[in-house]
Formats: C-alpha cells, sequence, structure tokens
C-alpha cells in the first residue's frame, strides 16, 4: 500500500467530524484503487474506440472515392463524413471529460461523482432508443444503398431508383431488420464491456465510500 496514500488518507481524517480508525482508511484506499482501476479501463477502452471508429470511417470514405461515380459523389462523402464525424466527436468530447481525471484519496468522492456522471451519459446514449432504432438501421441503410449503386455501376445515384422494385425493397427491408437484430444486441454487449461494467464498479465504490462516511457519522 503507497505510504503516500496512507498519509494523505489519515491527514485527511482530520478533517472529518471524527478520526477514521485504521479500517476506514484500508476501506478508502481499497476504493481508490479499485475505482482508479476502473477509470483507467474506461480510457483505455474510449481511447481503443476512437482509433477503430477512425480507422473504420477512413476506410469507408475512401472506399466510397473510388468505387462512387455520381455526379453527387462529394455529397455522398461529406455526408458519409459528417454522419461518421459526429459519432467519433461524440466518443472524443465523452473522453476528453475524463481524461484528466485522477482519483486520489484526498478527492476520491468528487472525483467519482464526476467520472460517473460523464461516463453515465455516455452510456445512456449507447443504451438509448435512438442509438438501436434509428442510428444503426440507417447506417445499414445507407450502406446497403450505397452499395447496390456501385454494384449497378450507374453515374447518378438517381439512375438507382428504378431498379429498386419491390423485390429489392423487400430484399433490403430484410437486410436491414436481419442485421439491426445482430447489430443491436453486439452493440449492447460492446457497451457493457466497454463501458457500463466499469461505470458500474465505479458507482459500487461510491456506495461504499458514502457507507464508510455515515458509518463515520453515526460513531
Amino acid at each position: 500500500m503507497d505510504f503516500n496514500d496512507i498519509k494523505n488518507t489519515w491527514k485527511n481524517s482530520f478533517e472529518e467530524e471524527k478520526l477514521l480508525n485504521k479500517n476506514e482508511i484500508e476501506a478508502r484506499l481499497k476504493i481508490k484503487s479499485r475505482s482508479g482501476t476502473a477509470l483507467r479501463k474506461i480510457k483505455r477502452n474510449y481511447k481503443f474506440e476512437l482509433i477503430f471508429s477512425s480507422i473504420l470511417s477512413v476506410i469507408f470514405i475512401a472506399w466510397l472515392f473510388f468505387n462512387v461515380t455520381s455526379p453527387n459523389k462529394y455529397m455522398v462523402i461529406i455526408s458519409a463524413a459528417l454522419f461518421f464525424g459526429s459519432l467519433t466527436f461524440l466518443c472524443w468530447s465523452n473522453y476528453n471529460k475524463v481524461k484528466n481525471t485522477i482519483i486520489t484519496s484526498d478527492r476520491l468522492k468528487p472525483a467519482l461523482l464526476k467520472t460517473i456522471k460523464d461516463v453515465e451519459w455516455y452510456v445512456k446514449f449507447n443504451k438509448s432508443n435512438f442509438t438501436k432504432f434509428m442510428l444503426i438501421p440507417f447506417a445499414l441503410v445507407f450502406g446497403l444503398f450505397l452499395g447496390f449503386h456501385v454494384g449497378l455501376n450507374t453515374e447518378d445515384i438517381r439512375a438507382t431508383i428504378p431498379y429498386v422494385d419491390t423485390k429489392e425493397v423487400i430484399k433490403i427491408l430484410s437486410v436491414v431488420v436481419i442485421g439491426s437484430l445482430i447489430m443491436i444486441p453486439l452493440s449492447q454487449y460492446f457497451n457493457k464491456k466497454m463501458y457500463k461494467q466499469h461505470l458500474d464498479e465505479l458507482k459500487q465504490c461510491l456506495k461504499e465510500f458514502e457507507e464508510i462516511e455515515e458509518a463515520n457519522n453515526n460513531d
């Protein structure tokens, strides 16, 4: 156990209404260690998502550049860049809130409260109906339509529309539905593994810290 952590926690205990005993100090230090580990994993996963989504976006935009032959080619590329860029920016913006957060013994509770608030927003966004039932199906429809256009090798995207008959519409809808049934649970699984389980650990740490505070105040 780090001597500076013990010293800081002991020093801060003099500011409490009642002095913390040895067990309470050790409990706080364990909470600090667990919450610090959870925060490091969250930061690592933010970085992974940012790198992965950036690479995927560049690959997709490059594919559009070399394969779309429509006169509206650059509008399509800009639309794709805005769509993927907005999602990447959302992740970066949330990561930016927690990247400099350090959980220390003397600022344990405020750091926990801030980190929980910041990460919880992103977890809720990924779990939201908007993400599950609008963003994911839209991405599938957008990708399918562009693939259909490239496959037909038409110069104008509008020229693709006459080829989209009832049978093709049924095929597209079937792929979107099946794709959504696969992608939605998959996205929720990764959201849980990358963020929610660590957020739950931070919440548990906060709960335990408040229990220690309450016990100290009641003594």
